[in-house]
Formats: structure tokens, sequence, C-alpha cells
């Protein structure tokens, strides 16, 4: 569902420059990645943030609490941003986010190009709970040229002064892509629940441009828990369970050590939670299909989700 709408999202002002994000999104939300190299120790100054302390608001207020106004949202991504004077234009409407229906203000940036940068708020926190900010995608002359770790104490930097209660999140999943003059490091952050080690639906995903050393995507989630995180079959048996899943085509894959064994909830098709295995398999035949996931039901062990 995120992965949908992010997709015509960055798509939307055409450009082949922009396929490279919308491949990072969908691969943020697929949740497959290779580890970066260890943190190094110098790193670069993201674009500075004007009066950072007003940036981080507490989403704490009630359901039914009354929506803010376009001005109040407006305010919120100019704060996001650093840009106190930032041209936006604000609309609300309700749209299906995480377990029900959410009330957003949509808005997007007048300059230099209309709709280069996009923004969801909540419209009854204020918080910004999306940004594609495509205005940072291209490299700066000369590049920037992050590497990994400096992009994602870039990434973490930018989440600390955005998210609140970011400081109780685990970083669950690195992963880059690579055009002909940039890099995209995309990162996640999860909070984690402390008797599974289940990645639970509240969590924040970043994506920095290499070339520019912007943040270029920023996505946050904050769900109730509606299922148990504790899994009915261990890790063992769901490796045994997606092994069997692969049928003839196992031969392919290094299915005796997976690249990635994560227990998350995610949603279904009927946007319901589900918590479940994500078993990753490394391709053994150079030239093709690197990685292969698939998704097993942690607590009734059948396959939900076959090679994807």
């Amino acid at each position: 569902m995120f992965t949908e709408r992010l997709v015509r999202l960055v798509s939307a002002p055409g450009g082949l420059a922009y396929a490279l994000l919308a491949a990072v999104i969908v691969m943020i939300w697929l949740g497959v990645g290779r580890p970066s190299t260890p943190p190094a120790a110098a790193v670069p100054t993201a674009r500075p943030v004007q009066d950072a302390s007003a940036i981080t608001l507490r989403p704490d207020t009630a359901p039914d609490a009354p929506l803010i106004g376009p001005e109040q949202a407006i305010s919120s991504v100019r704060r996001f941003v650093g840009d106190p004077s930032l041209p936006l234009e604000a609309g609300l409407q309700s749209d299906l986010v995480g377990a029900g229906a959410m009330d957003l203000y949509y808005l997007e940036s007048l300059i230099p190009t209309r709709g280069e940068d996009f923004f969801k708020v909540d419209a009854r926190t204020g918080e910004v709970v999306e940004a594609t900010l495509r205005g940072h995608l291209a490299p700066t002359n000369p590049p920037i040229d992050l590497g990994p770790a400096e992009s994602e104490q870039t990434a973490a930097r930018f989440a600390a002064d955005r998210f609140f209660g970011f400081s109780a999140l685990q970083l669950v999943d690195r992963a880059s892509r690579t055009s002909e003059n940039n890099h995209i490091y995309s990162f996640k952050w999860s909070e984690i629940a402390a008797d599974s080690g289940a990645e639970l639906p509240v969590s924040v995903s970043i994506a920095v441009s290499a070339g520019s050393g912007e943040v270029v995507w920023y996505l946050a989630q904050r769900d109730l828990l509606q299922v148990d995180p504790r899994p009915s079959i261990d890790r063992a048996r769901a490796i045994r369970a997606a092994t069997g899943g692969l049928g003839a085509s196992a031969s392919r894959w290094d299915t005796g050590r997976p690249s990635a064994v994560r227990l998350q909830v995610l949603y279904d098709e009927d946007n319901e939670q589900q918590l479940v295995w994500s078993i990753t398999f490394r391709s053994r035949q150079e030239g093709t299909r690197p990685t292969l996931r698939v998704l097993v039901d942690a607590h009734s062990g059948q396959l939900i989700a076959g090679p994807s």
C-alpha cells in the first residue's frame, strides 16, 4: 500500500532521475538490504534546521481531537524543512494509513517547481508523517559523495530532530541503490518488542542522497499494536517452511544460510496486522536476481507470501 502511493508520488513530475528514489522506497518497505560499513567519525552536516526545538511534535493528541487548520500544517512543514518562508499549498483529505483512516493534510511546494517537494501532515497532531524531497536528490557540483556510514549518521540526526521517541527505536534495515552518478542510502528504525524482538509498527524510514548530502525521503509510522508479537513457531521452523515453499526453484537459492531473518508486524491485503517471519535468501547464480524474500505466518507456520 505504502509502496504504490510513494512510487506514484516520486514519479509524478517525470524524469529518470526520480526512478532511483522510487526504487529505494520499494526496497525500504520490502526490507531487503545489505549491511553498511561501521560508522565513521567524520559526519558532514545536513541542511541546517531553524528552531529545531519546535520540529518534534509529541503525537499524543486524542483520535477525536479537532483538526488543525491548513496554516498550522504549513507551519509544521516549514519547521520540518527549516525554511520559514517556503511557499506551500495544502489540501485536506482522509487516507488509509496503517490500520485505519487518518485525516491528513497533503502539501506541495510551489517553487522552484510546483510539487517538487511533497508532504503529509497528521491533521490532528500537526506531525509531518511523510516527506518526499525531490529537490535534494541531484548531486551538488562537485558532489558531496557521502559514504554509507556518513549517510547513516546524517539520517539518524535528521530523524532524532523530527520523530518523537526516536531514541527508543533500533536500526533494523540498511539498503542502497546506485545510479550512474549518485548513490541513495536508506535506513529504517523501528520499535522492538522486548519479549520477542519483533519489529513493531512504530518506525521511521529515511533515504539520503550521497551526492547532495541531503535527506530525500522520510516516512513516520505510529500504529497501535493489534496482534500478539510473540511467535508461535520459532525461527528454524519458519526457515524450513520458507525453504519448502520454494519448490523446484530451491536449488537456485542459498537456503542453508538466509541473508536475513526478521520477525515483523506487517499489513496484509485486507489492511490487517499480521506477525510474520520475513526470510531472505541469496542467489547461488551469477547474473540473476540477487535475493528472494519469503513471508511465513509466525503463528500458524503457513506460507503467506511466496517468493517476492
